[in-house]
C-alpha cells in the first residue's frame, strides 16, 4: 500500500508540474511538394530544415524554443549516419548535418530492414514565438514537430512521434500548384490519410493552401484564385467528411488559409541585419517572385547589390503581403490560442490517468496473483491483505 501511495503520489505532482508548465506541439505535415519543409523554416525564420525539389523529409525533426542553438542527431537502430549533440551552432551547420542523415536514409531504407527513420531535435529561438505576439501561459514550451510523409511515421521507434502529433496544432499543407486532375485526386487522399493518421478532431487543424502565387500569372488573376480557392476548400471538406463523418460539423468550419511559403521566407531573410545574407534573399525574390512585387522593382535598379535598406524593406514588406504571411500568421496565433486548452489539458489529465491507473493495476494483479496461487487455508488471510 506505501508503493502504491507512492506512485499515485509521483503521478499527481506530475500532473501538477505538467499543468505549471504545459507543452504546445504544433505539427506540420504535407501532401507531395507541398512546401512543408520551407513552412517549418518559416515558422522558425531561418533556413535551418533541408529543402529540395525532390523528396527530402526523411524522419521526425522536432525543435524546441530555446534561445541557445544547438542540435541533438539520436541514436536510432540501423543508423548509418553520425548521431550525436552539438552546441552553439550554426543554421548552416545545421542545415547540412541534417540534409546528410536524411539523404543517408533515401539512399538506405529499402536496402536495409532494421534502419528506423531518423529522429533529431534542435533548440533554436524560433520567430513564431518570438515576434508573432502569441500569447501562452508563463512556462509554457512550445516545439514544432516537422514530419516526414506519415508513411514513413509507421514504424515501432515512431510510436512516440504519433502521440505528440494527436496533442498537436496539425498545419496540413497543400500544393496550390498541382493541375493534373488524377494527381489532385491523389492529394486529396494524402491529405484525409494524414488526418486520420493524426487523429482527433480535424477541427484543431489548419489547412494551408501552399504556393498560391502560382495564380499570379494568369489573366484573370485574382479571379482564378479565387476560383481555385474555393474549389480546393469544397473538395477538402467532401473528402474529409466522407471518410471521418463522426466529425462532419467540425470539417464544415475547417480553417482554410492561402500561403506563399518561399516568397514569405524571403522576405524575412531580405531583413537580416547581415547584408550579404539580404543581398542573396533580394537575388532570389528578383528571379523567382518579380510577379509579386512588379511596382516596386521597377522603381529599383537591376543590380540588387545597389539596393539601399530602405529598397530592401520596400521589397520585403511587398512580398509579406503578396505572400500572405501575415493572414497565414494571424490565422495561426488565433487558432492556437482558440485550441491551447483543448490541446494542452485533457493530454495532462489522460497521463495522469494512465500512470495512476497502471499503478492501481499492478498492485491489483500482484495481490490477486498471491490470493490465487495460496493454498486453501491461507486463502482468507491472503484475501484479508
Amino acid at each position: 500500500m506505501q508503493e502504491l501511495s507512492t506512485k499515485l503520489d509521483e503521478a499527481l505532482n506530475k500532473l501538477i508540474n505538467e499543468i505549471s508548465s504545459p507543452t504546445l506541439t504544433l505539427a506540420t505535415t504535407g501532401t507531395t511538394s507541398s512546401g512543408k519543409s520551407t513552412l517549418v523554416n518559416l515558422l522558425c525564420g531561418a533556413d535551418i530544415v533541408p529543402v529540395a525539389v525532390s523528396e527530402m523529409s526523411a524522419g521526425a525533426v522536432t525543435v524546441e524554443y530555446r534561445e541557445e542553438k544547438s542540435l541533438i542527431i539520436h541514436e536510432t537502430p540501423g543508423a548509418l549516419w553520425e548521431c550525436g549533440e552539438w552546441e552553439n551552432i550554426s543554421e548552416e551547420e545545421i542545415r547540412q548535418r541534417l540534409y546528410q542523415v536524411m539523404i543517408s536514409y533515401i539512399e538506405n531504407r529499402d536496402k536495409q530492414e532494421n534502419l528506423t527513420c531518423p529522429q533529431s531535435t534542435i533548440y533554436y529561438p524560433f520567430r513564431l514565438l518570438k515576434e508573432s505576439k502569441l500569447e501562452l501561459p508563463q512556462g509554457t514550451t512550445v516545439r514544432l514537430l516537422d514530419l516526414p510523409g506519415l508513411a514513413y511515421v509507421g514504424d515501432v521507434g515512431n510510436a512516440n512521434v504519433i502521440i505528440q502529433c494527436r496533442e498537436a496544432v496539425g498545419i496540413v499543407t497543400y500544393n496550390s500548384a498541382e493541375t493534373d486532375s488524377q494527381k489532385v485526386k491523389s492529394l486529396l487522399q494524402e491529405v484525409v490519410q494524414q488526418v486520420k493518421d493524426l487523429g482527433g478532431s480535424p477541427a484543431r487543424m489548419l489547412f494551408t493552401l501552399n504556393r498560391i502565387d502560382v495564380f499570379r500569372s494568369d489573366e484573370k488573376w485574382p479571379e482564378t484564385e479565387n476560383r481555385f480557392v474555393e474549389k480546393a476548400i469544397s473538395d477538402i471538406k467532401k473528402e474529409l467528411t466522407e471518410q471521418l463523418r463522426e466529425y462532419t460539423e467540425e470539417i464544415n468550419n475547417l480553417q482554410v488559409v492561402k500561403l506563399s511559403t518561399w516568397p514569405a521566407l524571403l522576405s524575412l531573410q531580405i531583413q537580416n541585419s547581415d547584408d550579404n545574407y539580404s543581398f542573396q534573399a533580394c537575388k532570389k525574390a528578383d528571379n523567382h517572385f518579380n510577379q509579386l512585387i512588379e511596382e516596386i522593382l521597377d522603381d529599383l535598379p537591376r543590380n540588387q547589390q545597389k539596393w539601399s535598406r530602405h529598397d530592401r524593406n520596400r521589397v520585403a514588406q511587398g512580398l509579406w503581403k503578396e505572400s500572405y504571411g501575415e493572414e497565414f500568421q494571424q490565422q495561426l496565433v488565433e487558432h492556437i490560442t482558440k485550441y491551447f486548452p483543448q490541446l494542452v489539458i485533457p493530454q495532462i489529465i489522460e497521463r495522469f490517468n494512465l500512470a495512476a491507473g497502471n499503478a492501481i493495476t499492478e498492485w491489483s494483479i500482484q495481490t490477486t496473483a498471491a490470493i490465487l496461487n495460496s493454498s486453501e487455508e491461507n486463502y482468507q488471510q491472503e484475501c484479508e491483505k
